[in-house]
């Protein structure tokens, strides 16, 4: 089993769970498919009946864990996705705002070459044009300063047709400009429609897993509650051996879905961190010193010869959904640095976590792996596996990282050893 967590705040909440429901009485919608309390009562005085009642209700905690586990699942999914058309839209807003400055640079140079060529033109006619014939009726004198004036004025006349030219080029370069502009605008829109369905979806299923989670933590207090009475236990004693089962059971899925999604998994550098809701992230950073052991902390445009046209300012993509996802990378390792004690591991198997989960996620709480859809900083695969350390599994990094400390030390025993292990399989 390795060690089990430490839960006195889970126990103490599960008791008022069940304190505020044994007053008020089990959700009505379930009430005729789980057991009631005078069923249990009859139970109890028969060893088989109570066998069987047991029976049930550990299959009714169990579909409850899955259902909410499923749910919060497809609520990791839609939230990534629509994370991900959401930097996509950011994307096409900087690409817009870069067109919009060239197309205004190339207007207002073609603004500046037009007046240059309207300058020289009107030199051109102030100083007038002349035959070179003329000089041959003109004394030596006075027609050395006409070819003077004749010289002067073909360089004026060059330089204005390569002007014209350059002012022509820029313009067609505006306009070209203004056409990749409007065609990356249309895209913009089309993708910003995406991104708010998208929004609604991942919003919908944020909705419904934190419903299940509720219905579960209600429902499950009850169901403990009546175990404890079959067994002459208590409900802390329930909670936390339903709670070890699952730890232990979800660290067995782990390690088997881990070897096989690596087995599918595209070639890929064992440094490169593979995290769609922030591609910019380096893969590896460097290790940083072991931090104090502490609480983490909580969650104008010039003339041009043609109007430039105006286009509305885009529209900003809608705020993330709904009990987002905290993603503090130096709060995770800080408090993940005060849990490194109660393993009894040191600085330098800190070291090796640092390492290992900089690959696995950048430490993000959010990080969501495309090609197995493992998810959090451990990289539970699914994200559900981590519901054995807490309901707030996808949101929360201390409740991650307490799932994902526990895997080590079950798995690896000591975080330089699940390090060693990824070093050589390129997973741990």
């Amino acid at each position: 089993m390795g060690r089990k967590l430490h839960t006195p705040a889970l126990a103490a909440a599960a008791t008022a769970v069940l304190a505020a429901t044994l007053l008020v009485g089990a959700p009505p919608a379930a009430a005729a498919d789980y057991p009631s309390w005078d069923e249990i009562s009859a139970a109890k005085s028969d060893a088989d009946a109570a066998a069987e009642q047991v029976r049930k209700l550990e299959e009714h905690l169990d579909r409850l864990y899955d259902e909410a586990g499923d749910l919060g699942n497809a609520a990791v999914s839609a939230s990534s996705r629509y994370e991900e058309l959401r930097s996509e839209v950011e994307a096409s807003d900087a690409r817009l705002a870069d067109l919009a400055a060239q197309r205004t640079a190339a207007s207002e140079r073609a603004g500046e070459l037009r007046s240059q060529v309207g300058a020289l033109a009107a030199q051109t006619y102030k100083t007038g044009g002349m035959d070179s014939t003329v000089l041959f009726l003109l004394d030596a004198e006075e027609g050395a300063a006409h070819l003077d004036r004749i010289n002067a004025l073909s360089r004026v006349t060059e330089r204005t047709s390569r002007l014209f030219d350059e002012a022509e080029a820029a313009e067609k370069a505006a306009a070209s400009l203004e056409e990749a502009e409007q065609a990356e605008r249309e895209a913009r829109e089309k993708l910003a429609a995406s991104a708010q369905s998208q929004y609604e979806d991942a919003q919908s299923a944020t909705e419904a897993a934190e419903k299940a989670v509720r219905e579960q933590e209600e429902r499950t207090a009850v169901l403990a509650a009546q175990l404890a009475e079959l067994r002459s236990t208590t409900v802390d004693e329930e909670l936390g051996r339903l709670q070890a089962a699952r730890l232990e059971e979800s660290v067995r899925q782990q390690a088997e879905e881990a070897r096989r999604a690596a087995e599918k998994a595209p070639t890929r550098d064992a440094n490169t961190v593979i995290n769609p809701t922030n591609p910019t992230a380096p893969g590896t950073p460097e290790s940083p010193a072991v931090p104090p052991p502490g609480p983490a902390p909580a969650p104008p445009a010039a003339p041009s010869p043609a109007p430039v046209p105006t286009v509305p300012a885009p529209q900003p993509p809608p705020s993330p959904p709904p009990a987002a996802p905290v993603n503090d990378p130096a709060g995770a390792q800080a408090y993940a640095a005060s849990m490194m004690g109660s393993y009894g591991w040191g600085s330098g198997e800190f070291r090796c976590l640092v390492d290992l989960w900089n690959r696995e996620s950048n430490w993000l709480t959010s990080a969501m792996n495309p090609y197995s859809g493992a998810y959090g900083i451990p990289q539970s695969l699914p994200g559900d596996k981590m519901a054995a350390a807490g309901s707030d599994w996808r949101t929360n990094y201390r409740t991650q990282i307490h799932w994902g400390l526990s895997y080590i030390a079950q798995r690896y025993k000591a975080p330089c050893g699940a390090w060693a292990h990824s070093e050589l399989k390129g997973w741990y």
